[in-house]
């Protein structure tokens, strides 16, 4: 029997180690439902490896001491099931539909989401109800114009959308977000962020992983400040995302500047 899901995240002195190297060290992290949350570092801080252990394309290295990592109260997931309460949007994920899938069009990709494939095979059952969900998830981003165009046909901004809209076919209650605005322009970022937003709103718990403060919008009202596989400070955003954590994480000295609910920083010189 799975345990009550209002807590999305639970971390208690994790770590990673690639053979003798550790990667995560003493990663103690809680993201409740609701509570949008902005994961921020450093190329090379650890991010990365903190996504996979999230959802679950790794597992805790044991160690002596006690440790526990839950998502969505179980310590342990089948990938496929755990895709349905939990979406995840890569980049990696984006690159293989951009290479591999650009005959399908946005509702055959979004559609796919039910298997997890790219793409859709003749011997995946395909049911009404699921076509309903992703039409849905379509309507839901406002992208239903993209429904029969090509992804070859697409920008970097409309694919990275159906691919959103691929996580949402389920009724997922939080979606982690990896760099989601890589190789956009600057419109195509707004948008996307906009996007974002409106996601929140509705409901989902958005896991914003990123080392663009720029993205950081409004609804996300918690930050962590990853570096060198630990987690250097986590909190209520306003405090965490100082001028003085921003220059200690980057190692830089920055200077952070919040105007209109929008944050930006700027090198002090």
């Amino acid at each position: 029997m799975q345990k009550p899901m209002n807590r999305i995240v639970f971390f208690e002195n994790v770590e990673l180690r690639y053979e003798t190297s550790a990667v995560l060290k003493n990663i103690s992290l809680q993201i409740e439902a609701g509570e949008h949350c902005v994961i921020l570092g450093a190329n090379g801080s650890g991010k990365s490896t903190l996504i996979k252990l999230i959802n679950c394309e790794l597992y805790p290295s044991y160690k002596d001491e006690t440790f526990k990592r839950e998502i969505l109260g179980n310590e342990r997931w089948v990938v496929s099931e755990l895709r349905k309460h939990l979406g995840v949007v890569t980049n990696d994920l984006h690159t293989r539909f951009a290479l591999d899938g650009g005959y399908l069009s946005g509702f055959e990709t979004v559609l796919s989401g039910f298997n997890g494939t790219l793409g859709l095979f003749d011997h995946l059952e395909v049911t009404q109800e699921q076509i309903e969900a992703a039409e849905g998830a379509l309507k839901r981003l406002g992208i239903e114009h993209l429904r029969d165009k090509r992804l070859c046909e697409m920008s970097t901004g409309e694919l990275r959308k159906c691919i959103v809209a691929r996580a949402l076919v389920h009724p997922v209650k939080a979606i982690l977000l990896d760099e989601p605005t890589v190789g956009l322009d600057i419109k195509a970022q707004l948008d996307f962020i906009e996007m974002m937003r409106s996601l929140a709103r509705s409901g989902t718990t958005v896991i914003l992983v990123t080392h663009h403060i720029e993205e950081v919008f409004e609804e996300i009202k918690t930050a962590v400040l990853i570096k060198e596989g630990t987690i250097y400070a986590a909190g209520e955003k306003e405090a965490v995302l100082s001028s003085a954590n921003l220059s200690e994480i980057f190692n830089t000295p920055l200077d952070v500047q919040k105007l209109q609910g929008r944050y930006s920083i700027h090198p002090v010189r």
